[in-house]
């Protein structure tokens, strides 16, 4: 019988131990109850994306303790920053390079990001585009031809969120960002059309959208004819001269002409049956001089072949919608 009593009292000093060792391990934090997540906050918790402090009860990582007591004191618990200041005590900068996003600059993390839960990953507010249109004009990324990232809401595609070494928070730098995407065999050949050549994309194109097919930033039409008008060369006529289709005869507007006879005109210049640029140039880059095509669309499955080859002053075109040309700027040459 004393045997059993002294071990009721070793069992119950060595269960009381466990207790208190819990005890203090609960709270560890004088005057701070344990378990803010699972006691009080639950609603900080409910959302598949948790702030790590937060998911690990780790609140007095943000909140410190100041030793009044909560929840009777206001005052208990004091921020050691506020803005980029408290997102550093953890987090690494991200506002060191050329180009920083405005609301990381200005301390502001939390226009994009919530800071205890979200239902979006990186703890964002809103998911995709629908977070950039919080700040950004909704109206200036909505056109007839969207580029697709635009149009999918995958802004991060191109941009950065928070800095970059390049203009507009771009991840790549000119054609370099665009061939992470397209295929840069498009830049490669005997011919590259200069913009190509330059990196410079956007001298055709619009990042996010237009009004004409293929994000191009003037008319570009896709037919193989076309009647003559200015407004439908809009595009290239953005570099290159007007009037280079105006005059029949010419002997400084283009160097595609024979003697004075200006080709330009012959194959654009018709109130019906124009080509279009397209019909023989390739707007990226081509095997062939002066980005000519190796093919065009014929008629079926039949693609109309082109061989071109260029001399000191002009050239000849062995074409499957033509007979046999040749042109001199020189010394006009008379063509059967």
């Amino acid at each position: 019988m004393r045997i059993n009593r002294v071990s009721f009292i070793l069992f119950s000093t060595f269960f009381g131990l466990v207790l208190a060792a819990a005890a203090v391990s609960a709270a560890s934090v004088p005057g701070i109850p344990d378990g803010c997540g699972t006691r009080c906050h639950k609603s900080k918790v409910r959302e598949e994306f948790v702030h790590g402090p937060v998911g690990s009860d780790d609140c007095i990582a943000c909140h410190n303790p100041t030793g009044l007591e909560h929840p009777k004191n206001r005052g208990a618990f004091r921020l050691p920053g506020t803005g980029t200041r408290l997102c550093a005590v953890c987090h690494e900068s991200k506002a060191t390079k050329k180009v920083v996003h405005l609301p990381v600059a200005d301390g502001g993390c939390l226009d994009c990001h919530d800071v205890h839960q979200s239902p979006n990953r990186m703890m964002l507010k809103a998911e995709g585009a629908a977070l950039c249109f919080g700040c950004h004009d909704k109206g200036k990324f909505t056109a007839n031809h969207g580029h697709s990232p635009v149009t999918d809401g995958s802004c991060l595609s191109c941009h950065d969120p928070h800095e970059s070494d390049n203009r507009a928070l771009l991840r790549h730098d000119k054609a370099s960002l665009c061939f992470s995407c397209h295929d840069k065999k498009m830049a490669e050949g005997v011919s590259i059309h200069r913009p190509v050549a330059q990196g410079e994309c956007l001298s055709c194109h619009s990042p996010h959208g237009s009004a004409w097919p293929n994000i191009m930033k003037g008319a570009f039409p896709e037919p193989f004819y076309l009647p003559y008008a200015q407004g439908n060369f809009d595009l290239c006529f953005g570099c290159h001269p007007k009037d280079i289709a105006q005059d029949r005869r010419t002997d400084t507007l283009t160097g595609f002409r024979n003697g004075d006879y200006n080709l330009h005109y012959l194959h654009i210049n018709k109130p019906d049956k124009g080509r279009s640029c397209k019909t023989c140039h390739d707007a990226h880059a081509a095997s062939q001089p002066r980005l000519i095509k190796e093919r065009i669309p014929g008629f079926g499955t039949w693609d109309i072949p082109i061989r071109y080859t260029r001399t000191d002053s002009g050239g000849s075109c062995v074409a499957g919608c033509h007979k046999p040309k040749s042109y001199d700027r020189l010394r006009q040459i008379k063509n059967p």
